[in-house]
């Protein structure tokens, strides 16, 4: 079996910490999104990470880390949003210059599940498969792919309806047999960026996909507030360091992430995350994200990203 992280994305709606890093690279509790992604991947997997041309060597970098796994990174040309071949797109041309030729495994890059992947795989049947979570709220559930199953078997798959009729939603986790891969570069050819429509269209070529249902955590990194859910629950009130330097007269409260190097002096920080190199001095930081090489002095922040390298002191 082939597995394939879709990690192309320009994540605009994440500016700026994701304006000059992949989405799936962004810190989530204590490592990448994606790695928590790649050390819950049964071994022997074959993994690929596709991507844009702009993020291609922070991937091969962030690689290094699983020197025990092999990881192939598969670079689109895309080096902007604007140029950017999709979900569908960027799969379909995976499959055809990697020559896939067996089942796959596909996930998206900017998900955190909390279910066991090798549980997931056990419930493949050589019918595609996908992964569905009960978010127990139809007005939420507006924001997703919904899945209208019956004993396990989807009956229809809705695309971010206006009256969803579950609140079953799809997880961007997927296990497609290998006689449907020419159905998804069938479907490709039409469509560049609505990954839950190959669903739909498999649904009208009278195909049966099987739905595994789980009720461990599950996150959409899809917004600054869904980012921000994610850590602070992962967190679950734990304060984080690596190798971090406080000083003076700190106060954490709720969840917190000190990256390498950080230092923190005479501040309050709340349910945030400060990466590595950042330096905090008299603040009072509330559900932020500061990121790498920030140097800020007494100021007042609550629900910011904060850009790397950014330098804010009150005068």
């Amino acid at each position: 079996m082939h597995c394939i992280i879709l990690a192309g994305g320009f994540a605009t709606r994440l500016w700026p910490l994701s304006e000059n890093k992949a989405k799936p690279l962004l810190h989530l509790k204590d490592r990448p999104i994606i790695s928590h992604i790649v050390e819950k991947l049964p071994a022997g997997l074959d993994l690929i990470v596709s991507t844009n041309a702009a993020f291609a060597q922070d991937f091969k970098m962030w690689s290094r880390n699983y020197p025990q796994r092999k990881i192939r990174i598969f670079v689109e040309d895309s080096k902007a949003n604007e140029s950017k071949k999709g979900a569908i797109g960027a799969l379909a041309l995976a499959i055809q210059e990697e020559k896939i030729d067996d089942d796959l495994l596909l996930i998206a890059g900017d998900n955190y599940c909390g279910f066991s992947l090798a549980d997931f795989l056990k419930a493949f049947r050589n019918r595609p498969l996908l992964a569905a979570y009960d978010i127990q709220d139809k007005k939420a559930a507006r924001k997703f792919g919904v899945v209208v199953a019956e004993n396990g078997v989807v009956k229809e798959f809705q695309e971010k309806p206006q009256e969803p009729k579950s609140t079953l939603v799809s997880t961007g986790c997927y296990v497609f047999p290998r006689r449907i891969l020419p159905d998804i570069l069938e479907y490709a050819k039409g469509h560049k960026d609505n990954l839950g429509g190959i669903f739909e269209y498999l649904l009208q070529k009278h195909e049966t996909i099987d739905v595994f249902t789980f009720h461990e955590p599950w996150y959409d990194i899809g917004s600054f507030e869904g980012y921000l859910r994610a850590n602070r629950e992962l967190l679950g009130g734990q304060v984080i360091g690596e190798n971090t330097a406080p000083r003076g007269r700190n106060r954490f409260l709720g969840g917190v992430y000190l990256g390498d190097k950080a230092r923190v002096e005479d501040s309050q920080i709340e349910h945030s995350v400060i990466l590595k190199n950042c330096v905090i001095k008299n603040c009072v930081i509330r559900n932020c994200v500061i990121d790498e090489n920030s140097n800020l002095e007494g100021i007042d922040l609550n629900r910011q990203m904060i850009r790397a390298g950014s330098v804010i002191k009150k005068t």
